[in-house]
């Protein structure tokens, strides 16, 4: 019997790989109840040998899905996420330009209204010291600055050019002790000297216990002195404290200008200082309050 399969193993082994199919596709019409002997015995052999190529095939297909067919994307996502970081910079760029072109529009049509001769510059540095509150401006003498010259933007005074070089002009601001602005209450007319107090805070000082002086009024500049033309806005009255006695009461001013979002400044070099341009300088302001207040 060995003898006769040794001898006719090749047809037996043929003779299977060609029946054990047959089987397995004749299994596959019936239901699980109807299986015969020989269904279990084919599908036991192939189960298997089925399990084994449906892994590997199913092995093959998942690493050419997620790897081979998927590395170009992988690049083309690279690509795109760089590109997607580059249109953002340039998006931030063009809102940051945007911001610019509206500060300075306003600037200049701040110098129109005035009718003024102004150097535009923009801060490039700010002192840090607690004794000073100066900041640094990118123009100097080769721009036409020159020290004492009024420094200020479209919201109000700044402060006042105190030394120059050939590119560069350091303005110590409103908010240092040191400065000294005539001023006068649009309202009353009172006038006093604003002076810094605090890094946030001025100060009017010598305003006579008498005048009228209430929260709330917006000072302007007197034009005394030559250096600040009138009618600019120097800060609006948040506190006014009258003592029973002395001549002088105690007057808390907050600046017009933002100093933490300084960036742009003009540098005054050349005023129209005749009676009806200050005159429509007030009427303007005037104006801008009323609209303000409807607001």
């Amino acid at each position: 019997m060995l003898k006769l399969i040794k001898q006719y193993r090749f047809y037996l082994v043929l003779l299977l790989f060609l029946l054990v199919p047959v089987l397995s596709i004749d299994s596959t019409n019936r239901a699980p109840r109807d299986y015969r002997a020989y269904d279990r015995v084919a599908l036991a052999i192939t189960s298997p040998f089925q399990i084994a190529i449906h892994w590997s095939l199913d092995t093959m297909v998942t690493f050419y899905e997620n790897y081979v067919a998927l590395w170009k994307t992988r690049e083309e996502n690279l690509s795109m996420m760089d590109e997607n970081r580059k249109l953002v910079n340039t998006i931030l760029n063009l809102r940051e330009l945007e911001q610019e072109n509206i500060r300075l529009r306003n600037l200049l049509q701040f110098k129109e209204n005035f009718k003024m001769d102004a150097v535009v510059a923009r801060m490039v540095a700010k002192d840090v010291s607690s004794e000073f509150r100066a900041i640094r401006i990118n123009r100097g003498k080769l721009h036409g600055i020159e020290p004492n010259m009024a420094v200020i933007n479209a919201e109000g005074v700044i402060g006042r050019v105190l030394r120059v070089t050939d590119n560069t002009a350091d303005v110590v601001t409103l908010l240092d002790p040191l400065s000294a602005i005539d001023a006068f209450i649009m309202r009353s007319r009172a006038r006093g000297i604003v002076e810094g107090l605090t890094d946030a805070l001025c100060q009017l000082k010598f305003a006579l216990r008498v005048d009228d002086i209430q929260p709330g009024d917006l000072l302007l500049s007197s034009g005394l002195g030559g250096n600040f033309p009138k009618g600019i806005p120097v800060g609006t009255i948040i506190k006014v404290t009258r003592k029973s006695f002395g001549i002088t009461q105690k007057v808390e001013v907050k600046p017009s200008v933002d100093f933490s979002k300084l960036e742009e400044v003009l540098v005054v070099t050349k005023v129209d200082a005749s009676p009806a341009h200050v005159q429509l300088i007030e009427d303007k302001l005037i104006e801008n309050k009323l609209k303000e207040a409807k607001e």
